[in-house]
């Protein structure tokens, strides 16, 4: 389905909106309002107020707003030294401002992102440069000021945005974004936009949630993350340059630092294993890797073990390798996983799909849970599940959402896919609202072994209504996935439900492509479905008639005060 963006402003916009439409598959398609365009209006306030009904009806999954237009008064009075006093200058900035919070206020009804687009002025005094000689404010403070005014008021308002082009200017440099044969006060992008244009996709596909997250990135490594191959040059000669190589490690160590899961899979001899590994760590020292797969396998062979290894959609791997037929087979084979040569490694961290919306304790140490996780199988053997998990002396704690714990719940509503009845992809701002309300419970789950711990693995949101205990949202971590996890807290949900009162429970499934399991979980616990509506399915929970399932037998409850609270023992 087609975007359809609204673009508040002047012609500053004229170029962009150009180049992406001239490249949609290079960047995305859409369909757009362009105030200039429709009208001859350069300012967004004005044509908010005049005609507010075209923007607020006009259905748009975001708003792109720009106050270049304004701002080219107070720039020009600098750089022409026609400013008198430095209130004036407070002034002209409070009136963009206001204005700028008016806009934001009245958009944010519709509950879309809006983005306020900057981008720079060319500077002309030497000595301001270096050295302000006056009170006054010079154009780089002039600037500095607007931004940080703009970034609190994104602070203030969940849904607006500051879209800084600064940075991309600078990076790709001034003479290939902006025109240098403007006038100074007036600044204008530079045609073609290319580089301005894939910064907004960029942008769009973050606020928009376009593209799913990447959870693994998987390497290759001769002439990949080193230059030269180790069985022709041997490990002793193999060249890491600090321009290069140096930048990518780098990269790698950025990407699991967010709590992306970093992986090897190459084509050498594995008795070289241990010497590999060596070199490797010198290069990312405290980083622990998901897999290191070295054998003459097919790559897609090995990536496939991995992926189910991993219990994660093939569609959150990248593969990177500088072979073109690796990539090639890989895409023909699996082509879900997203594949990339080398030279990805220079846009890597920029691009929204490694860009996290939060990094949690749980998300810092999640290659650190699959290296646990393979422990356990290990020591499983050929134990029964059940023998093996009364041994793993399990610790669960049920308890009320705490502040400390928002980012990890958002975290887990959003990313989690399998293990969850809704799928609803609830906001920060919106879980929060939900913790004020009286008649709303958010407990979380939290679960440790001998192994380790596993962390905030599950979330419950639910609803008292009447004597109905709705309960809107349940998921896990597909890290628990068949250790009763699920069991047990269905269990400690519907005691405490029914020790406060509530004649029912209620929970309303949505089908998604791999939640199916779910539905199996609820009906082990004894959910009878009362009503099927196309892809929802209403299950119900008669507390006043049905038993309620004893807890699973390895797993008992942490005498804790918070948790006696909720499951009433």
């Amino acid at each position: 389905m087609k975007l359809n963006l609204c673009f508040l402003g002047g012609c500053e916009f004229e170029y962009i909106i150009h180049e992406l439409k001239s490249n949609p598959g290079q960047y995305f398609d859409f369909n757009y309002f362009y105030t200039f365009e429709h009208r001859g209006q350069t300012n967004p306030y004005n044509f908010l107020t005049e005609h507010g009904n075209e923007v607020l009806h006009g259905n748009f999954d975001a708003f792109i707003i720009s106050q270049h237009d304004m701002m080219m008064s107070p720039i020009t009075q600098i750089q022409l030294n026609r400013v008198t006093s430095r209130q004036q200058q407070e002034d002209q900035l409070q009136n963009l401002i206001s204005q700028a919070e008016l806009m934001i206020i009245t958009l944010s009804q519709l509950n879309v992102p809006i983005l306020m687009q900057f981008f720079p002025w060319f500077r002309t005094n030497m000595l301001n440069r270096f050295k302000q000689p006056s009170p006054l404010m010079n154009e780089d403070q002039f600037m500095r000021n607007y931004l940080t005014a703009l970034e609190e008021l994104a602070t203030k308002y969940p849904n607006f945005y500051v879209l800084n082009l600064t940075n991309v200017c600078a990076m790709h440099g001034f003479k290939n974004t902006m025109k240098p044969m403007d006038a100074p006060w007036y600044s204008h992008l530079q045609f073609p936009a290319n580089y301005i244009a894939q910064e907004f996709k960029y942008y769009i596909d973050f606020v928009l949630h376009r593209t799913k997250k990447v959870k693994c990135v998987i390497v290759d490594l001769d002439n990949t993350m080193w230059n030269g191959i180790i069985r022709n040059v041997g490990i002793e000669n193999v060249q890491i340059r600090i321009d290069k190589e140096r930048f990518r490690w780098n990269v790698l160590a950025i990407l699991h630092a967010r709590g992306i899961l970093v992986g090897v899979i190459s084509k050498n001899d594995s008795y070289l294993e241990n010497d590999i590994r060596a070199l490797v760590k010198e290069q990312l020292s405290g980083t622990e890797f998901v897999c290191f797969v070295l054998n003459w396998n097919d790559k897609w062979q090995n990536l496939q073990q991995v992926q189910q290894h991993l219990n994660i959609g093939l569609d959150s791997i990248v593969f990177i390798d500088d072979n073109q037929f690796e990539r090639e087979q890989m895409k023909a084979m699996l082509p879900e996983v997203r594949v990339f040569d080398e030279n990805i490694f220079e846009s890597m961290l920029y691009m929204p799909e490694f860009q996290p919306e939060q990094i949690t304790y749980e998300s810092k140490k999640r290659t650190r849970f699959y290296i646990e996780e393979n422990q356990r199988k290990q020591a499983q053997g050929n134990e029964s599940r059940d023998e093996f998990l009364k041994q793993c002396d399990f610790a669960i704690q049920i308890d009320k959402m705490q502040p400390y714990h928002v980012d990890r719940v958002t975290e887990l509503v959003q990313r989690t896919n399998q293990l969850n009845t809704s799928i609803k992809r609830y906001t920060k701002e919106q879980i929060i609202s939900f913790s004020h309300q009286p008649n709303c419970d958010i407990f979380t789950v939290n679960v440790a072994d001998k192994f380790g711990d596993y962390g905030l693995v599950g979330v419950c949101i639910a609803f008292g209504n009447n004597d109905i205990y709705e309960i809107d949202t349940l998921l896990f971590s597909c890290r628990v996935m068949s250790r009763g996890i699920e069991d047990y807290t269905l269990t400690s949900l519907l005691k405490h439900a029914k020790n406060s009162n509530f004649d029912k429970a209620v929970l309303q499934f949505e089908k998604g492509p791999k939640n199916e399991q779910m539905r199996t979980i609820l009906s082990n616990n004894n959910f009878k479905q009362t009503d099927d509506n196309n892809n929802q399915i209403t299950y119900t929970f008669d507390l006043t008639n049905q038993q309620i399932k004893p807890y699973p037998e390895w797993l008992s409850p942490e005498q804790t005060t918070s948790q006696q609270e909720l499951l009433s023992i």
